[in-house]
């Protein structure tokens, strides 16, 4: 039978002097704070526990096993006597210790969790420069034509120049530090034309630029502010942005970037124009011919066209502008008139489409220096005004919509206005004989000009939202 020895003070000694199964206690001092009291089993080991009494009743609490030896495993005295005081607290302020115990080890799990959540929460957390890429990767997998624009604009003009803010989390970013990245940017000279081209810069400054960089910096923070609950995405392994406020729109926009491009050249103009291209080598005539002569289309559009998206009555061009998720088929015929103009383009098949200068198909820039060179020429010589690319494809709407060309069927030759549910959802017909008609009318008037005979199927009637004439 187990004896109980109860001693005010417990020593090392008396403990290791315990026979088996007996127990010895130690009263806490105060009153009513418990006891430690000591089991030795059969086996020779000693456990140790906190009595107090909880309802009328005695309940105990593991503290743990007695140390009987330096090199032995459990507490030692003082130890146990420290874990005994502070379960005497708890019963006093807590009542039941071991309901107490319960909560404390799930608040601790639970904060323990908490953390282990955060931390791989800020391991997934994107920086500014992530965001950046992360939503040039998405226009590109959703076939967008200014992707590449888009990360060249941005590597160009903010990352190259703002490495500090590139490395921190893209939802600290703030509209001062947007500001601080516009600001620098419109400081800044354009660069020159290259190494040995002596030829002056464009005498102009970033407005443009910035108000493109300022326009994808919203939309690259719109992206990130929901990129994670997209249902196309797998969330478990992509970057977190979570963008609450995003910062680009605090900055205001740029006014007047773009007032100039909406200019319409005068029928006189647009003739000159066209006998202008003819000084061109053949192929950049083609080229810029084929252009104007299929409506002013969209550069990025019809200049990456492959042999494969060529038949002899039929160009297959990819839309895809806009917030589309996916990019749509745009089909354009050929008319006699326009098969006439791009023969050269036919005749001799240097690349991977027809239109190549090269070996590779021509890029929308280069193009468009040839619009602007001819802009500057004509208007130097007091010709034309000065125009580029942008004032050919508004004057070629212009100049459409004043031969009757109803605004559905341009929509329809260029791929504009192809938003609503009707279009988006429902309206699969190609509208190839309404475009087949207008192209040919237009390529009509189009030699109209160049011959400068007179038009003689409708008067042509422009409205200009600015009126100019050349001194």
């Amino acid at each position: 039978m187990a004896t109980n020895t109860a001693d005010k003070s417990v020593n090392d000694q008396k403990l290791k002097g315990m026979p088996p199964a007996s127990k010895l206690t130690e009263s806490l001092p105060g009153r009513s704070r418990g006891s430690l009291l000591f089991k030795r089993s059969q086996s020779g080991a000693i456990s140790a526990y906190f009595r107090y009494r909880l309802n009328a009743k005695d309940t105990m609490i593991s503290l743990g096993q007695y140390r009987l030896s330096a090199r032995a495993p459990g507490l030692t005295l003082s130890e146990l006597r420290d874990k005994a005081a502070e379960m005497a607290l708890i019963a006093s302020e807590h009542g039941d210790v071991k309901v107490y115990l319960a909560a404390r080890a799930a608040a601790e799990k639970t904060q323990r969790q908490a953390v282990v959540i955060a931390q791989q929460l800020a391991t997934r957390q994107g920086s500014f420069e992530e965001l950046l890429n992360a939503y040039v990767k998405d226009l590109t997998a959703r076939g967008k034509v200014k992707a590449k624009e888009v990360e060249r604009l941005f590597q160009t003009h903010v990352i190259h120049h703002h490495p500090d803010l590139m490395t921190r989390p893209a939802k600290s970013i703030t509209g001062e530090d947007i500001h601080l990245v516009m600001s620098a940017l419109l400081a800044r000279k354009p660069k020159g034309r290259g190494i040995g081209n002596k030829a002056k810069t464009a005498n102009t400054d970033m407005r443009s630029t910035a108000a493109s960089v300022h326009r994808y910096l919203k939309a690259a923070f719109s992206y990130g502010g929901k990129a994670h609950l997209s249902l196309d995405r797998d969330v478990n392994d992509s970057k977190i942005f979570d963008i609450g406020v995003n910062p680009a729109t605090k900055v205001p926009t740029l006014a007047n970037t773009r007032g100039g491009q909406t200019e319409s050249l005068t029928p006189e103009e647009f003739g000159e124009f066209l006998r202008h291209l003819d000084t061109l080598p053949p192929r950049e005539t083609a080229i810029c011919k084929g252009l104007i002569y299929l409506g002013g289309q969209r550069m990025e559009q019809l200049l990456r066209v492959t042999w494969e998206d060529t038949s002899d009555d039929l160009l297959h061009l990819t839309d895809g502008k806009g917030q589309k998720t996916q990019a749509w088929d745009h089909l354009l015929p050929l008319t006699p008139r326009i098969k006439e103009i791009l023969m050269p383009l036919w005749e001799s098949k240097i690349g991977p489409g027809p239109f190549c200068i090269g070996r590779r198909c021509i890029r929308p820039d280069t193009a468009g220096k040839r619009f602007s060179d001819a802009g500057k020429a004509l208007s130097g010589s007091g010709k034309t005004r000065y125009f580029s690319y942008a004032n050919v494809r508004v004057s070629a709407e212009t100049l459409m919509a004043s031969l009757g060309i109803t605004k559905e069927t341009r929509s329809w030759v260029l791929s504009h206005g192809r938003n609503d549910v009707q279009s988006v959802h429902y309206d699969r017909y190609s509208y190839l004989p309404e475009k087949q008609a207008a192209l040919e009318l237009w390529g009509r008037y189009l030699d109209c000009l160049h011959a400068e005979k007179k038009w003689d199927e409708g008067k042509v009637v422009l409205l200009s939202r600015k009126r100019s004439s050349i001194e």
